[in-house]
């Protein structure tokens, strides 16, 4: 509470301060842009007044004075010295000055044509600033407009005494004549600096007064602003020791455990609930498992990627890697030691995947190499036994040795086969399909040996399973595979359940059936190629589906236990 009674002056006066110099800053905005707004409105007024004006004096000037170019530069001249403009002109619709205020200008083009394009092609009255600061209106000269309803008396007064005004000399003025005037701004301009140096007073001074009063706050805040960046500090080194991907455990000099984070206490399996109960068993299992670490700690300052088995009481060992240091102060004080401890679990099985993936690709290229080899004495034999098939007459001993030779060559030539596809599998043609699809596909195909058998099938997806990238045949040959060989394990009847739901970035399919299973000593060999348990089978299947998941991008897994059936597990990353 205390923090946040100190914190509370600071954010009040900033507020103030910005909340002032926020409307400070809008109402000068908004009154600049009123001034500037009106400046614009009065000026363009003006313009207009003083060229309807100018209409005006060709409308009711006397022919006479009018039949002259002279007169009508005269006249621009008068104007100009009898108002404070900056200048006035008359200009054709290419640019050709026709009169202006200063006659060495006229019959040269105007400067800014440009601007009386949108004049041009609208025929609206137009308005801008020009470079020397000046407010320029421009408009179509029209000094022979029709006259308002009002004006039809005063206008028959004047054609009795001076004769009809419907024309002026076309050598004066063409037929589309443009009048430019250009006034000048200097009043406004000074206004508007004045309240520009006003607004800019004002906001110095709250300036002022603002950090005057931060400078003397700040001076209080400081102790409070330190603690707070230590307490963060703090939680944030909290934070990274609890949520690392390894165990951390410190200790001080007399062994005894300061730190120990999350990943820690799972490793070491920590089942007490009250903190100084965890304490006291992790500190009965570390120094069990750490006592020679200690010694060599003794020895040498640290310790790295020393390979460590812990044996926990419940389960296996855990292979661990452990890197310890000395902590020493300053003063050369032992202060204890910070051990962190990898688990290696992960990198053993990837190991060992790697390991089998090598030899077996070293095995596939030998039978890939030794399949070639017999595949062409097989044809001479089959082309032998088909000649002697045909020779011996049929039912005659001859006959039928013929006929075992012709079908054992045809088995060897599938064993072959299915050796060359496990040592060159075909490239996947991946496409967006189901999985639910295609395991409800392999149900139809495996149903009839499933009701012979006595077999109950249960499936179980989930709902909204995502598509996944597969080549539909070749999934559909592993799902296959492992069915048919669930159900030739349960000869007497049983069930086979075929699973598929979402993990985390996987999809799962898992066949499992309630067998006779598979010995802990036979696990890690059932994906070898030619290891089977049947006695007609071949045992290159599951080494075919095994080779087809991991092409995908997937694993291929399984689980079983001597009498209590099998659970094959297979993951395949999502699209």
């Amino acid at each position: 509470m205390r923090r946040k009674r100190l914190y509370i002056p600071i954010i009040t006066i900033l507020a103030a301060i910005l909340t002032l110099l926020v409307l400070l800053g809008i109402s000068t905005v908004r009154n600049l842009h009123r001034d500037r707004v009106r400046m614009e409105e009065s000026l363009f007024r003006d313009g207009l007044i003083v060229l309807r004006g100018l209409e005006a004096s060709f409308r009711f000037g006397m022919r006479g004075i009018m039949a002259r170019g002279d007169n009508i530069q005269h006249l621009m001249s008068q104007i100009f010295d009898m108002t404070d403009i900056h200048f006035i002109a008359l200009v054709d619709e290419k640019g050709t000055i026709i009169a202006h205020n200063d006659d060495a200008l006229v019959g040269t083009t105007y400067p800014q044509m440009e601007r009386l394009g949108s004049l041009i092609a609208q025929g609206e009255p137009q308005r801008w600033f020009a470079a020397d600061g000046s407010f320029v209106v421009a408009k179509r000269f029209q000094p022979l407009r029709p006259p308002p309803p009002r004006m039809d008396e005063m206008r028959r007064h004047m054609r009795s005494m001076m004769g009809p005004l419907d024309d002026i000399p076309p050598s004066i003025l063409p037929d589309k004549t443009y009048a430019v005037v250009g006034l000048d701004t200097t009043f406004f301009e000074q206004a508007r600096r004045k309240d520009i140096q006003y607004a800019v007073m004002l906001g110095f001074v709250l300036f002022i007064l603002g950090s005057a009063s931060l400078y003397f706050i700040v001076l209080v805040q400081n102790y409070s602003i330190v603690n707070r960046t230590l307490d963060t500090m703090t939680t944030y080194a909290t934070n990274v020791v609890e949520n690392m991907p390894d165990g951390l455990i410190s200790i001080d000099a007399g062994s005894g455990i300061v730190t120990v984070n999350n990943r820690a206490r799972e490793i070491f399996g920590l089942k007490a609930k009250t903190l100084s109960d965890e304490r006291r068993e992790l500190t009965k299992k570390f120094r069990r498992f750490a006592q020679p670490l200690l010694e060599l700690l003794k020895k040498e300052r640290t310790l790295l990627e020393q390979e460590v088995a812990y044996t926990r009481d419940e389960g296996g060992p855990i292979p661990l890697s452990v890197s310890a240091a000395r902590l020493i102060s300053d003063d050369g004080e032992d202060l204890g030691a910070v051990f962190i401890l990898r688990d290696l679990r992960e990198i053993k099985e990837l190991q060992q995947r790697v390991t089998r993936s090598e030899r077996l690709a070293a095995l596939g290229g030998l039978a890939a190499g030794v399949a070639h080899e017999i595949r062409n004495p097989l044809s001479s034999i089959k082309g032998f036994a088909q000649f002697f098939l045909k020779k011996n007459p049929p039912g005659s001993q001859d006959h039928k040795y013929s006929e075992v030779m012709i079908q054992e060559v045809e088995r060897l030539d599938r064993v072959i086969s299915n050796l060359l596809d496990y040592a060159k599998p075909k490239e996947p043609v991946k496409e967006k399909t189901s999985l639910a699809a295609i395991i409800q596909r392999s149900i139809e195909l495996i149903n009839d040996d499933a009701k012979s058998k006595n077999v109950e099938l249960a499936v179980e997806i989930e709902e909204d399973v995502p598509s996944v990238q597969v080549d539909r045949d070749q999934i559909t040959q592993v799902l296959l595979n492992i069915a048919l060989n669930g159900l030739d394990a349960m000869p007497k009847g049983g069930r086979l359940a075929i699973r598929c739901f979402q993990e985390r970035k996987s999809i799962i399919v898992e066949i499992e059936d309630t067998g006779h299973g598979i010995s802990a000593e036979e696990l890690p060999r059932i994906f070898n190629p030619f290891y089977t348990t049947k006695k007609t089978g071949t045992g290159l299947g599951l080494a075919i589906a095994h080779r087809i998941v991991e092409n995908h991008g997937g694993t291929l897994s399984v689980k079983g236990t001597s009498g209590s059936g099998t659970t094959f597990r297979i993951a395949v990353p999502r699209s």
